[in-house]
């Protein structure tokens, strides 16, 4: 019976799933590999404290609205706070997408902009990378041209490739665009290129940012977006009255208001080259050029050395049957301690 009630959208539908497998080291999911800063763990009892969470939190979020706006260099009225970018994404949707519309996003790219796409009804449209995963910027302007999405994603720095887009290229497909573009920021602060500076130069543009990379913030589930107020007077009308919880918005600001982000970034960084020098010694394996904190690495026989790694206790995403992505695993860079360890793995496994 429930059957018979579900949606049409749903039947047959697979969402975006997480395994819960053993490991000695996590490398699958684009964490940071540091703790909360030493000055918020010191005086965590009193931020639990005073994040009464008795009450209800803040609907707006409106401290940690104003420490974000500071940090972009806009106004709080341009910044719009979600549980983690997914649930912005989501919002968006169910603002702006009626079923029939059309998104399009990059292929391959972010599984959410295509879960949330089957979940609205949406017509899907992937528009390929090239074969060195780079942006095709014609072929985003010819699938604008033709289709005329009302919503348009773009992942900059893409994910799980690690390559870019330029910004003449991102106002190119905002100007041709009628609809909507959703410039995904998630790893901005890796790359250092942002497009937040043109979101009132463009109606139609939405930057989408997150606390869990950079900041390390990803169990607290905290991201946001910045647009003009046009926009997000939308996305306040289908949120939830009370979708960050308090202890969230209290951690999240005392965090934004530290100062080990640059230290920590370039440590990433560092670490990342590294990372790509040494896994490129190794014969038979393709590192691609990264702007994020992981990096996409091709084997001829991904799921041995994806299993090969599991029996090691290091777990890496295996993207290698996924359309676009064959023979590929996306490997989070980590603590100097956690690359060496993979490192030795694959040479334990390939050499």
């Amino acid at each position: 019976m429930i059957e018979n009630l579900v949606r049409e959208e749903i039947k047959g539908f697979k969402n975006y799933e997480v395994h819960s497998i053993p490991y000695r080291y996590k490398m699958d999911a684009n964490e940071t590999p540091f703790e909360l800063p030493e000055e918020v763990i010191k005086n965590i009892q009193e931020i639990v404290k005073s994040s009464q969470v008795n009450v209800y939190p803040d609907p707006t979020a409106e401290k940690l609205k104003e420490e974000l706006a500071r940090y972009c260099g806009v106004v709080p009225t341009n910044i719009f706070v979600g549980n983690g970018s997914d649930e912005i994404i989501h919002l968006i949707m169910l603002a702006f997408i009626n079923k029939g519309d059309v998104v399009a996003y990059p292929h391959p790219s972010f599984a959410m902009y295509s879960v949330y796409s089957k979940i609205a009804g949406a017509v899907e449209i992937p528009v390929r990378l090239r074969e060195d995963y780079n942006y095709d910027v014609d072929s985003f302007i010819k699938v604008i041209e033709k289709y005329q999405p009302k919503l348009v994603f773009l992942c900059n720095p893409n994910n799980p490739t690690g390559s870019v887009i330029e910004r003449e290229d991102i106002i190119k497909i905002i100007q041709k665009s009628n609809g909507i573009v959703v410039v995904d920021e998630a790893y901005f602060e890796f790359y250092g290129n942002t497009i937040v500076d043109a979101i009132n130069e463009f109606e139609n543009l939405i930057v989408l940012r997150t606390l869990s990379k950079a900041f390390g913030l990803a169990g607290l589930r905290v991201g946001y977006a910045v647009a003009n107020e046009n926009i997000l007077k939308y996305l306040n009308l289908v949120k939830s009255p009370y979708n960050i919880n308090s202890l969230s918005q209290v951690i999240a600001l005392k965090v934004l208001r530290t100062d080990v982000l640059k230290e920590r970034i370039n440590y990433i960084l560092e670490e990342r080259e590294r990372l790509i020098k040494e896994l490129g010694k190794i014969p038979g394996v393709k590192v691609y050029p990264s702007k994020t904190n992981f990096i996409l690495v091709k084997f001829k026989d991904a799921d041995y050395v994806y299993k090969g790694l599991l029996e090691r206790g290091i777990l890496v995403r295996d993207f290698s049957k996924v359309e676009g992505l064959e023979g590929a695993l996306r490997i989070t860079v980590s603590s100097c301690e956690a690359n060496d360890y993979l490192i030795n793995g694959l040479k334990e496994l390939l050499l």
